[in-house]
């Protein structure tokens, strides 16, 4: 065997060998920092993502990481300029390189995408996140605008509408913050701080504000469980009652099976336990 063809083995073998199979495969787009800037030579459609960004690198789990960097960005309905190193390399470069990119956040504070579990009809996601959604349940819809603000704060903005043959048709808004009190990437687990304010707007005739405390857990990666417990404040009434909410799904890779059960105590009236059977 040539020196040459050694020192390449040891390469690969060592712990740093992360880093190099970034700067042969990924530098040249990417950027010798990860930031996205590419060589002067390389010309592409889309700005190449900033992979040295926790805001960027943090929110998708491994998985994911795997599959783009496998199979290509187009599978992923990402840029057409992400090549699939699938053919080229081994899974075990491919995890090399992956860890080594999610490694350059270098703040634990920014909880992984493995946290971010699938969401259901009742629980609120303890993950902060971007993202925009869309729901109709039969004659209402829900329409929710979330914003991530560093690694832990979330706020969100919800407007819903109701087309059930009432004079007016909207339903009222909703503002709502949370903060990711705790975390453990190796327990899979986070834990959620919120608060959540309804004007009277709308249908809505009066304040209403709802503080509550989430969290999602994976054990052993065996089941994902998240919960809920969500207090309500009535203007004039005062503390008008208490739901828990709890969670348990099964991912099956495409397809998740999911139940939910919410128990609404109300202070005055009759308590009521509810079961949310889903499939994703």
């Amino acid at each position: 065997m040539s020196p040459f063809a050694i020192l390449a083995a040891v390469a690969l073998q060592s712990p740093d060998s992360g880093a190099e199979l970034y700067h042969a495969w990924c530098a040249a787009c990417h950027g010798q920092d990860a930031r996205g800037t590419p060589a002067a030579s390389v010309r592409t459609t889309v700005p190449p993502a900033d992979l040295a960004s926790c805001a960027a690198s943090t929110p998708e789990p491994a998985v994911r990481w795997l599959g783009v960097v496998t199979q290509g960005g187009a599978a992923y309905g990402l840029s057409l300029d992400m090549p699939a190193f699938g053919e080229a390399a081994t899974a075990e470069q491919i995890r090399w390189v992956v860890r080594y990119v999610r490694s350059l956040c270098g703040n634990a504070a920014w909880p992984p995408g493995e946290l971010n579990f699938p969401r259901g009809f009742l629980v609120e996601k303890a993950f902060p996140e971007n993202e925009v959604v869309l729901v109709n349940h039969g004659r209402e819809q829900n329409y929710v605008f979330e914003r991530r603000f560093g690694a832990r704060f979330q706020i969100e903005a919800e407007a819903r509408t109701a087309f059930d043959g009432a004079p007016n048709s909207f339903d009222g808004v909703s503002l709502a913050g949370k903060l990711d009190l705790w975390h453990s990437p190796q327990a899979l687990a986070i834990t959620t701080l919120g608060l959540e304010a309804t004007p009277p707007l709308g249908r809505q005739d009066r304040w209403e504000v709802e503080p509550f405390l989430a969290f999602g857990w994976s054990p052993q990666e065996v089941v994902t469980v998240q919960g809920q417990i969500v207090g309500t404040w009535e203007e004039q009434a005062g503390i008008a009652g208490f739901e828990y909410r709890l969670g348990v799904a099964k991912d099956f890779g495409r397809v998740i099976p999911m139940v939910e059960a919410g128990w609404v105590v109300p202070r005055q009236g009759d308590h009521a336990l509810s079961f949310y059977p889903q499939l994703w």
